[in-house]
């Protein structure tokens, strides 16, 4: 059986479905925020290694956003893992141009951020595993154990522990399947320690895979269960694409033939969902050896000729030689017997070119067949002995004897390990009952000692509060008093001496009187209306205070025909103090009315955005500006900067003769 994982991403950021979702929900909440900072950078990583195991597409567009982010913050921060993402993605698609693109722009990268290790351990790593997955094995194996060195053995676990993963793969993928269950039981123990499920599940897809090639069926059967069920539980559609691969092989060397294709199937299906081209060559090459198996020489071609399409696309010249060696073996054209021949020993030498033993000895056997149906027998003998030879040294009694003795050694440990964890335990314990009786008495103490403490504090809230809101309630009381006096007090005194002068006065003039009487009147209903509104408090909320401003902007703009954009990026569950909500409504209604009055602007734009602890609203008009200087306060220039002020805002205003005006505040709201 041969598998392949793609890049074990060197960050495993979940370990249970529900929580990756969550981890998903609040990196693409931090991308919301569009921060176009370093944070954002890692949050695309993140997604885009999270989405490499279940939407490709999704995750390429995540690793674009990433390097474009990257280019234009001038920084080189995110950019190694996002190359080696698109070297794994691009690969796995069949795009192995694309891949090699990003794996030189990797290894530039690396090369110019020297003192960057994990530079060079994304690049060595990526190198690995593209060589691997071109089933160059030979040349793969020494970029992984460089990558393993340079994290060394006190760098991060959960990176050596994936690391040491990717090694144990590509000596299982060489033959050495001794080695490889080393570094695969290590690196599960290590996932296991660190309580990583991820990791676990690919150790254990691993190990299944390590006993399948020793023929312990049984054994793999049993790790590969395992990893199928923490892969369901992850969501890892990537991942159980693999499990369903190493046990459909399982079934069909046990004779279950009919589990086998329903495995296969499954895993073909997914591999064409995830856009998977390697990964649907191999299991079409699988599926074909079934059909073979089982008889079905015609479906068993087709299935053959499918793979070897995708396999050269891919670049997997491993696959290719071995598709191209069964269909050999279905061939019954005895005129083509010196090209079969030849096909099959090139198979071999490029197969033993590449490390893959394995392979080596299928090749031999499927040659012994066809020199036996050719009666060429002495030659027949001869490749079934070298097959059988290479068989014996990897899959010996020996061997599968220490690979039994491994398992046994991470068993022996873990219960080490976990009596030790037990001894400590009852240690604590005993340690806790010697110190139950002292801890009893300090606790009874202090709880009486805070429910003193709570009283007094509470006793103290409720004084302090009271206080509080007899202050805030006088300096409410204050100011409706102040405003009544000074806005509506002194324009009912100009509607009474108007209303005595139209008495007195008749014809146009009583009616200039008393039209200037009905402006004052519905000025007072309309300050009268603003002092109501500031002190509901129904109206705490921004929402509130939105829609109120949305209201009179379009009332005074679309009387004047101006158009103009809303835009408001504030939490609508944020709220204000009654003094802070009237006074932002007043220098809003304040500025619009100038802008409404006195721009002759055609166009306004309205952004209300929320930064940090502040509240920053803009406002900005094309009209014909002004210069400062020359307007007379009858604009209420002054009555914005002191009603900021009251609320210890700033306002900034800037206007250019013929270009327009724009006026910002900025208000503190924590």
């Amino acid at each position: 059986m041969k598998k392949s994982l793609a890049l074990i991403a060197l960050l495993f950021m979940a370990n249970t479905g529900q929580s990756q979702t969550r981890v998903i929900d609040s990196l693409i909440q931090i991308l919301a925020k569009h921060s176009h900072d370093t944070n954002e950078i890692k949050a695309l990583d993140h997604l885009g290694s999270e989405f490499m195991r279940k939407d490709m597409d999704r995750a390429m567009s995540y690793g674009y956003q990433q390097i474009a982010l990257a280019k234009a913050l001038g920084t080189d921060f995110g950019l190694s893992s996002a190359y080696a993402g698109f070297v794994a993605m691009h690969q796995n698609a069949g795009n192995i141009d694309s891949a090699q693109y990003y794996l030189n722009q990797l290894e530039a990268h690396a090369k110019r951020k020297t003192n960057d290790k994990k530079a060079s351990v994304n690049y060595n790593n990526a190198a690995g595993l593209f060589y691997k997955t071109l089933g160059k094995y030979k040349e793969a194996l020494p970029y992984l154990l460089e990558a393993l060195r340079l994290i060394g053995p006190s760098g991060d676990r959960t990176n050596r522990a994936g690391q040491m993963l990717n090694v144990g793969n590509a000596y299982y993928s060489l033959g050495d399947f001794r080695t490889a269950a080393d570094y695969h039981l290590k690196s599960l123990a290590l996932f296991e320690e660190i309580k990583n499920k991820r990791g676990q599940s690919f150790c254990l897809n691993s190990l299944g895979s390590d006993f399948f090639e020793l023929e312990q069926y049984a054994t793999a059967e049993k790790y590969l269960l395992q990893s199928e069920k923490l892969k369901q539980e992850l969501g890892d559609k990537r991942g159980i694409l693999t499990s369903w691969m190493s046990l459909g092989s399982v079934y069909q060397q046990t004779n279950k033939t009919g589990l086998a294709m329903l495995y296969f199937n499954k895993a073909l299906r997914q591999a064409k969902e995830l856009k998977l081209t390697i990964e649907e060559a191999r299991i079409l090459f699988s599926m074909g050896t079934l059909l073979k198996m089982t008889k079905k020489t015609d479906e068993a071609k087709k299935t053959f000729s499918e793979a070897l399409i995708l396999a050269r696309q891919a670049g997997d010249s491993v696959t290719v030689s071995r598709i191209k060696t069964y269909l050999v073996s279905l061939q019954n054209d005895l005129q083509k017997g010196n090209i079969e021949e030849q096909t099959l020993l090139e198979n071999i030498e490029i197969s033993l070119e590449k490390g893959a033993l394995t392979n080596t000895a299928e090749g031999h056997y499927e040659l012994a067949k066809w020199y036996a149906s050719h009666k060429q027998f002495e030659k027949a003998f001869e490749n079934l002995m070298k097959g059988q030879q290479l068989k014996d040294s990897l899959k010996g009694s020996e061997v599968v004897l220490q690979l039994k003795s491994l398992e046994e050694e991470y068993k022996s440990e873990k219960k080490e390990k976990e009596i030790t964890l037990l001894k400590k335990d009852q240690e604590l314990q005993a340690l806790a009952l010697s110190r139950q009786k002292v801890i009893i008495t300090s606790i009874a103490i202090a709880l009486i000692s805070v429910i003193i403490i709570a009283l007094l504090l509470i006793n103290r809230y409720r004084v302090v509060n009271r206080a509080k809101r007899l202050i805030e309630i006088e300096r409410v009381r204050n100011t409706i008093s102040r405003d009544l006096h000074d806005d509506i007090g002194s324009t009912l005194s100009s509607i009474n001496i108007l209303s005595q002068v139209a008495l007195v006065e008749n014809g146009e003039n009583a009616q200039s009187y008393l039209q200037r009487i009905g402006d004052q009147s519905a000025r007072i209903m309309e300050d009268m209306s603003d002092i109501v509104w500031s002190i509901n408090p129904h109206n705490d909320s921004m929402s509130q205070i939105i829609i109120r401003m949305r209201e009179f902007s379009t009332e005074i703009f679309e009387s004047k025909n101006i158009d103009y954009h809303f835009l408001d990026r504030v939490d609508s569950n944020l709220t204000m103090d009654a003094d802070k909500r009237k006074n932002l409504f007043l220098i809003f209604k304040e500025t619009i009315n100038n802008a409404a009055k006195y721009s002759n602007a055609s166009k306004i734009e309205i952004n209300l955005h929320q930064h940090d602890h502040t509240v920053v609203m803009h406002i900005k008009d094309n009209g014909q500006g002004f210069e400062e200087q020359t307007v007379t306060t009858g604009n209420g220039l002054h009555n914005l900067r002191e009603r900021a002020k009251e609320i210890n805002g700033t306002v900034v205003l800037k206007s250019v003769v013929g270009k327009g005006t724009e006026m910002e505040l900025r208000l503190p709201i924590a």
